[in-house]
């Protein structure tokens, strides 16, 4: 009697195993899954914040995004929801595409968030140097009228040009980049899943 209690016992261990790796191997597939789709709606929010503040989708700054992930650390909708923001500004899609890399080069040379870099970069447009002065001494050198004609977006590109892409070339950036690279397959996962 007490083999047959064993027998059961080990049987039923084995169902009890065979349910819990079943049970648990379903919720890494849904949570999987789940992460997916939400790294897709992230993506599908920044193209369509764009779209809107342009009144207009510009595959020409959704290129530009593109390009810069591949020789930059920035994931391409870190990039869209920036290009955003100066097209509710009223910038161009020429001076986003200018002021984008320059932005994100002061952001790798000073350490300060994409989203921070965007920001002062647009202030000097209004002849305001900001922030900026204080980082970038030559900034102060400027009339107003010099920065609203685009002088400082130049000066800065002059002394940053090349930061942001020569972070790739760290291991910390190489990872970076490798785990933007997962993030657009997910992403394109994601889109197929919804």
């Amino acid at each position: 009697e007490l083999k047959g209690v064993e027998g059961a016992i080990s049987k039923m261990g084995k169902a009890v195993g065979i349910a819990s790796a079943a049970y648990f191997g379903a919720k890494g597939i849904i949570s999987g899954f789940s992460s997916i789709i939400t790294l897709a709606g992230e993506q599908e929010l920044a193209e369509k914040k764009l779209s809107s503040a342009l009144g207009r989708t510009s595959q020409e700054l959704l290129n530009q995004a593109s390009a810069l992930q591949q020789v930059t650390t920035f994931g391409d909708e870190a990039t869209i929801q920036q290009q955003a923001f100066l097209a509710s500004l009223g910038f161009t899609e020429d001076k986003i595409m200018e002021i984008i890399p320059v932005a994100m080069d002061l952001a790798s040379a000073t350490g300060m968030s994409l989203e921070s870099a965007v920001r002062n970069t647009a202030k000097t447009f209004s002849g305001m140097a900001g922030e900026l002065g204080e980082l970038v001494p030559q900034l102060r050198e400027l009339t107003a009228e010099e920065m609203k004609a685009g002088d400082a977006v130049k000066i800065m590109a002059d002394l940053f040009g090349g930061q942001a892409s020569a972070q790739t070339e760290t291991m910390s950036g190489a990872i970076e980049q490798m785990k933007n690279a997962v993030g657009d397959a997910a992403e394109s996962i994601g889109f197929l899943l919804t």
